[in-house]
């Protein structure tokens, strides 16, 4: 079943995205000295572009399903899911306020707070009730790109001291990419 709510926030996404992709150039300015490679060897506008196509790549491939009327992932989700809720309107408006405050606490709480709350309120809206699954995936997914954003992209994240202060011996021991 087509769900309109869901098509038109990924659609939202998509053209933003586009946007952002498109004028993200004038939005993230050129650091004010030349970085060396012992302080982080990417433009700083790589990371956000990576993010940006990727937001591209799914919410297109989402939107092309839609339209095609091949979505053989809705054959395999409940019935009572698959159908059309009064509380889909409302979970999405939630989904973009913690969204948004996620994004405003990102500098003062850091990135593995944040995106944990993220993770841990996206799951609860879409109505996971596995509390292993939950925390796994609130805890697990965030570390995971911590990990390869820092370590393999050498891009640096917000973080708090203490959190960071424990991982960083711990982000020492894998190997250097």
């Amino acid at each position: 079943m087509f769900r309109k709510a869901d098509f038109r926030f990924v659609a939202a996404v998509l053209l933003l995205a586009v946007v952002a992709l498109a004028f993200g150039q004038w939005l993230i300015a050129e650091p004010p000295i030349s970085l060396s490679r012992d302080i982080s060897p990417l433009n700083p506008r790589l990371f956000p572009r990576l993010v940006l196509f990727g937001l591209v790549v799914v919410a297109g491939f989402f939107i092309a399903n839609r339209i095609r009327g091949t979505d053989e992932l809705e054959s395999e989700v409940e019935p009572a899911l698959a159908t059309r809720d009064a509380g889909s309107t409302r979970r999405l408006l939630a989904f973009l306020i913690l969204v948004v405050c996620c994004a405003l606490a990102l500098n003062s709480l850091g990135f593995l707070t944040t995106m944990f709350v993220l993770m841990l309120g996206t799951s609860l809206l879409m109505g996971n009730s596995s509390v292993v699954q939950i925390l796994g995936l609130s805890a697990g997914l965030p570390l995971l790109i911590y990990v390869l954003v820092t370590h393999v992209l050498r891009t640096s994240l917000p973080e708090l001291d203490a959190i960071e202060a424990v991982l960083v011996p711990i982000l020492r021991l894998l190997p250097s990419f």
